[in-house]
């Protein structure tokens, strides 16, 4: 039976869920070469929470977007479950910073849209969207369209359809910068709640230190461009439900913001 997340530090036999292996990113812009990543080796164990932490323009959603294969790292190599990233696939869920939420459909028919392009029989379709919407705590509003619903209730059902196809991996590309402070909090509490409860491997980009000192059972934190890795700290705060009470967490946000102020 595998490790529940919130135990303790990960066992070396296990295979990584991701692992990434002299990993460099370069691309052109405004006519010239511009090195966004070097060197990135990193080895992210199952049911780990990875936040990426680091200034803007350090590559963190770069390196988010080849793990989702969107894109190609320029040399290197990045694996998933042991095989080559070639593409995207259903083995990992992607949530970006925007829900981009189909506005013509209702919440449930979002939830439900990539089970049913999948061919899943309606009555399992059905199941697995009841049970996500419960998940994400909107089994109320399941027959709303996107615009009737507040920004967090957006990004839940956004989350909901990432996890719909049941992946591995759920990799989140600052998901809660657009809200306003409160509904983020919230909302960060949730996500960490679903990590407890699914076991899902989380990769978290994130501009914010407290967002990575909360969700993160592992952080990593990237110098400015070209992004190359400063911090990489495995921690465990306690299961409390308001964990940033706790003394580890504020500790912990002090180490981060020292090594993110470092890197600059």
């Amino acid at each position: 039976m595998p490790p529940r997340p919130d135990q303790a530090a990960p066992d070396s036999a296990v295979a990584p869920a991701v692992a990434l292996s002299g990993v460099r990113h370069q691309y052109r812009a405004a006519g010239r070469d511009v090195l966004a990543l070097d060197g990135i080796d990193l080895l992210i164990e199952p049911g780990e929470a990875l936040a990426v932490v680091g200034p803007s323009g350090c590559g963190k959603s770069t390196l988010l977007r080849m793990i989702a294969g969107f894109l190609r790292p320029s040399h290197g190599r990045i694996d998933v479950g042991g095989a080559p990233v070639t593409r995207p696939g259903p083995d990992r869920g992607v949530v970006f910073q925007q829900p981009r939420l189909f506005p013509w459909l209702s919440v449930r028919a979002n939830v439900a849209y990539g089970l049913r392009e999948a061919g899943l029989p309606r009555p399992a379709r059905t199941a697995r969207v009841d049970e996500l919407l419960e998940l994400v705590g909107l089994a109320d509003v399941g027959g709303l369209r996107p615009y009737e619903l507040s920004g967090g209730m957006q990004q839940r059902a956004a989350i909901a359809r990432a996890l719909a196809p049941d992946p591995g991996i759920l990799l989140l590309d600052e998901p809660f910068a657009a809200l306003d402070a409160l509904t983020r909090e919230r909302l960060q509490e949730e996500l960490r709640g679903i990590w407890l409860r699914t076991g899902k491997t989380l990769v978290l980009v994130t501009h914010s230190v407290d967002e990575a000192a909360l969700l993160g059972s592992r952080i990593v934190v990237l110098s400015p461009r070209p992004g190359t890795v400063v911090l990489d700290e495995r921690s465990q705060l306690p299961r409390a439900e308001h964990p940033r009470a706790a003394p580890e967490f504020a500790a912990r946000r002090e180490r981060v913001l020292a090594a993110v102020r470092g890197a600059h």
